[in-house]
């Protein structure tokens, strides 16, 4: 019974970091091309020399950036939190 129970907790546990790990990255992949697009617009801005559009761009550019990162690393870092601890041998 012991062991029934602990293989359902770390299929749990494995299903939850399983989980976690894919919602990042499809967040990441999900919001990738509007980073995409942004950063072209901010390059098309400085080309043009609109300075206070290009720095509003730059902004948006900074946040998503950091936004997105933010989001894959909490993802990376949970995922190896929650990896199945190895059990010690005699």
């Amino acid at each position: 019974m012991a062991g029934e129970s602990k293989a359902d907790g770390g299929s749990i546990r494995s299903a939850i970091r399983w989980g976690l790990v894919l919602a990042a990255v499809a967040t990441f992949g999900f919001r990738l091309p509007r980073l995409v697009h942004e950063m072209r617009a901010w390059r098309g801005a400085v080309q043009l020399g609109d300075t206070s559009g290009a720095e509003g761009l730059r902004t948006f550019v900074v946040a998503d950036s950091i936004g997105l990162l933010v989001v894959l690393a909490f993802g990376v870092v949970i995922y190896f939190v929650l990896r199945p601890r190895s059990t010690s041998q005699p």
